[in-house]
């Protein structure tokens, strides 16, 4: 950024075109996140490229970082390619806020849908779908096929550390095995293929590794899995890929494992 003619500003100057306070900058200062150059009276000035760090801290803050997270992030600017390169980071960071947000409200469409139908939405519920709402998961609309008993027992699972390290894990296996699910279907990949066998089988650990041996709770999410036709419209997306391709291919695989659906409240070919 050396190739345009440098401009100084005081503190004043920059907390009104930043809209910070002086005291913010001086905390900024003081923490060493954004110092200021000393003028030849000794003064405290900041450049142009301070202001671009003060955008990136500012935009980083309203993201929720820290300021150690922060510090770490900041890009010192030599080029014009490195602030294309801060812009991009922010822009992918709003992008998955967004996503996140949009999530959020289709899962709050789905409670809303509920209580509409006269349903009453328990604390365990409401526990559970904050948990859900936080790690961003899509399939947080089954909540509305478990018992209340079983919806306890979930809140207090989350509520644990290594429950909660466990369930992290499961709705980032659910959202890349669902990202390999959309590469398959549309491609035209048999449910039977090594791919296929290898996604069903995959999804299925991952499906046990949820429920931990509880059969109830099994049982529930393969029932709710056979009413596919019900699922809400946010799930659109996956739905015809799960319908036509995973279901498919779970069958293949349960059937090779001697696993009976039947016994667990559902068909793989309804």
């Amino acid at each position: 950024m050396n190739n345009q003619k440098m401009k100084f500003f005081t503190i004043g100057d920059l907390a009104e075109k930043a809209g910070v306070s002086v005291r913010t900058l001086q905390y900024y200062d003081k923490t060493d996140l954004l110092k200021p150059v000393l003028s030849e009276g000794g003064r405290r000035m900041y450049t142009r490229d301070d202001i671009f760090k003060l955008q990136q801290i500012l935009f980083f803050k309203s993201c929720g970082f820290s300021l150690g997270q922060i510090r770490e992030r900041i890009l010192k600017f030599k080029s014009a390619s490195d602030l294309e390169d801060a812009f991009v980071e922010q822009r992918d960071i709003l992008s998955g806020q967004i996503e996140n947000l949009n999530n959020i409200a289709k899962i709050l469409d789905s409670v809303i849908c509920e209580t509409r139908k006269g349903k009453e939405i328990s604390l365990d519920k409401l526990m559970a779908i904050m948990y859900l709402m936080r790690q961003e998961s899509p399939y947080a609309f089954m909540l509305s096929y478990f018992g209340s008993e079983q919806l306890k027992n979930i809140s207090e699972k989350f509520q644990k550390t290594d429950s909660q390290d466990k369930s992290k894990v499961i709705i980032e296996n659910t959202k890349e095995l669902l990202a390999e699910l959309n590469l398959l279907y549309p491609k035209g990949a048999d449910p039977a293929s090594r791919e296929g066998q290898e996604l069903a089988k995959r999804w299925w650990e991952m499906v046990t590794n949820f429920t931990d041996g509880d059969l109830g709770l099994l049982k529930t999410l393969v029932s709710a899995g056979m009413d596919i036709r019900n699922w809400p419209d946010e799930t659109n997306d996956f739905r015809e890929a799960i319908e036509r391709f995973l279901g498919p291919a779970l069958r293949i695989y349960l059937g090779g494992e001697n696993i009976n659906l039947l016994e667990l409240g559902g068909d793989m070919n309804e």
